[in-house]
């Protein structure tokens, strides 16, 4: 089954366009509910979560963000980076799927974060360990924009998509 926005794009209007903007906000709700961006919440608390924004930006509740989720994740409980992937699909302005397989597949103990070795796995071609460690920092500075040492799927996709 292929999924569409029930809304209609106007690409040259910002109102349904995947902004920073919106990945902030949306990062700010996601956190105060689940307790942060790497704690977990249920596909239910979501979805109401994002009926009620809906109500309040648009005024129609008619977010299809369960279509989504169900579409990306098929587990009862949801992380910010399915969260994430699902609001941007239900907005048709959706981040490429591989970022968050990617985010996924480097974070080996589930936090919902990459620390230093698992951001060093991106790195893995590099000659030395001194380069290597170098390298890594440089990335913590550029991408981990909270500056708690670990670099979030918000933080990911800030510096990939932005």
């Amino acid at each position: 089954k292929e999924l569409k926005p029930i809304r209609q794009i106007n690409l040259s209007g910002p109102d349904m366009k995947f902004t920073i903007e919106t990945l902030d906000s949306h990062a700010k709700r996601y956190a105060e509910k689940a307790g942060s961006l790497s704690g977990k919440m249920s596909q239910d608390e979501a979805v109401k979560m994002l009926v009620e924004h809906d109500l309040a930006v648009y005024g129609d509740g008619r977010f299809p963000i369960e279509d989504y989720l169900r579409a990306i994740c098929r587990t009862p409980t949801i992380t910010f980076a399915d969260y994430l992937q699902a609001v941007s699909m239900a907005m048709g302005d959706p981040i490429d799927a591989g970022v968050r397989e990617n985010f996924l597949k480097l974070d080996k103990d589930r936090s919902g974060a990459l620390d230093c070795a698992e951001l060093g796995e991106l790195l893995d071609e590099c000659t030395s360990v001194s380069q290597k460690r170098e390298q890594v920092k440089e990335l913590l500075e550029c991408m981990d924009v909270d500056n708690d040492g670990k670099v979030n799927y918000a933080e990911i996709v800030k510096a990939i998509c932005f």
